[in-house]
């Protein structure tokens, strides 16, 4: 087998097997901790939890399989969660899948969709399984229940769970206390499901933020088969009745099921999912028996009323050498301008242009059937980290996202660009 060009050396990506959704993330004793969805099988199966410590996000440890589908409330799947520090321990909250066996469509019957509870305060020993709410505690709702993420305000606990109701709705499902609270729609339609789910608070400003899924070319800024996307909660969740503003975070073609956390600093940590469920196009690494990474981290600010997004500082202790050429061959690279003059970027068949107040990104055959995007935008600055296999693109002060897979034949890259800078970038480290 060929050497694997496409291998990341910036993003956490599986030795084996499939990666999706970030989980549990957390900051605690001192470490952060990380988790997130796998399956052993490389198109995906029967779900785990995997798990990395790092005390920069730079350097980790591997510590493999931390949750397993071991118990009757989680035994098809340990799927998404998320972890809250509570009493100088950390609890986590995940949706355990239960499928029967049988004629069923597993969306109106035939799943279970279990709240599970486990606490641990060294993260080696931890609690049994607790089931907290099951299909009987979710009002007028379908089998898709999942994604518990905790919000607390006030002295109270809010507990939500994205949610599809009966007659194929996406909802938001809130628990206060651990009692049914209410149950959030959309002004607009928002599709049927809505999935990972995260509400927090940032610069005095309460977030939700949430993958639909169900609303392709609806409207004309939805291009992926999901959408991931965020509402600003101006009368705070204990007055919500309906959300009536969304936008979308990311406009790139691989980025899905986010998932923040406070850091060591205080700032809003954000990850993604690099893909989106059920999509036309293809990672060509399932050849060398693996599939899918996390984006690199990125913090969270609102300012102007929206939820912008600059890359973590991890990000930037990165940077090496400055780059002078305009034609080279590396893999991991950073470009910056803090003008609004044209440029282009082509590596093998990718190229990202910036002429005349467009941006147009062509993966072309890179993009194994991701298609070619351009959009009306004046830039006022840039910033694109490119890793072996993967681009992401912040600009304008993080009010603007693009964030992709490519997998080009070679790295041969020319720059045609002025005032700008380009800089080599060292790699995380993962201890196994």
């Amino acid at each position: 087998m060929q050497n694997n060009i496409w291998k990341q050396r910036l993003h956490i990506e599986p030795q084996k097997g499939w990666l999706n959704d970030p989980n549990g993330l957390v900051y605690f004793n001192n470490k952060y901790h990380i988790f997130h969805q796998y399956s052993y099988e490389v198109n995906g199966g029967k779900k785990y939890w995997y798990y990395y410590t790092s005390s920069d996000l730079i350097n980790y440890d591997d510590k493999g399989i931390f949750l397993s589908p071991d118990t009757e409330y989680d035994k098809s799947g340990v799927y998404s969660g998320s972890a809250n520090i509570e009493d100088n321990k950390l609890v986590f909250y995940y949706t355990g899948n239960v499928k029967a066996s049988g004629n069923y469509d597993y969306v109106h019957s035939g799943r279970g969709h279990n709240t599970i509870k486990v606490t641990t305060e060294d993260l080696i020993n931890i609690s049994e399984k607790e089931c907290i709410l099951d299909n009987s505690d979710y009002p007028n709702m379908s089998n898709h229940v999942r994604d518990p993420k905790v919000f607390e305000k006030n002295n109270d606990n809010y507990l939500l769970l994205g949610a599809r109701d009966s007659n194929d709705y996406g909802c938001l499902l809130i628990y206060k206390n651990m009692e049914y609270y209410k149950t959030v729609y959309s002004k607009k339609n928002l599709g049927y499901m809505w999935e990972c789910p995260d509400y927090f608070s940032v610069d005095n400003r309460e977030v939700f933020l949430f993958s639909p899924q169900g609303i392709t070319n609806m409207y004309k800024e939805n291009k992926n088969v999901y959408q991931i996307g965020y509402s600003l909660i101006d009368e705070g969740i204990e007055n919500l009745e309906n959300i009536d503003n969304f936008s979308i975070l990311d406009y790139g073609h691989d980025f899905y099921a986010t998932q923040t956390f406070i850091d060591e600093n205080g700032k809003r940590v954000m990850y993604a999912w690099m893909y989106v469920p059920d999509s036309p196009y293809t990672n060509p690494t399932t050849t060398y028996g693996y599939q899918n990474c996390l984006t690199l981290p990125r913090i969270l600010n609102v300012k102007n009323n929206k939820l912008v997004q600059q890359f973590h500082n991890s990000v930037y202790e990165m940077i090496e050498n400055k780059v002078t050429e305009n034609e080279f061959n590396f893999t991991t690279w950073y470009y910056k301008s803090n003008e609004s003059s044209d440029f282009s970027i082509k590596i093998d068949s990718l190229e990202i242009i910036y002429q005349n107040k467009e941006l147009t990104v062509n993966l072309n055959d890179s993009g194994y059937g991701r298609d070619n995007r351009s959009f009306d935008i004046e830039l006022f600055n840039i910033e694109i980290i490119f890793d072996s296999s993967s681009f992401e693109i912040l600009a304008n002060d993080g009010e603007f996202s693009f964030s992709s897979r490519y997998y080009p034949k070679n790295h041969k890259t020319t720059v045609n660009a002025k005032n700008h800078e380009i800089y080599k970038l060292s790699s995380i480290n993962i201890r196994r």
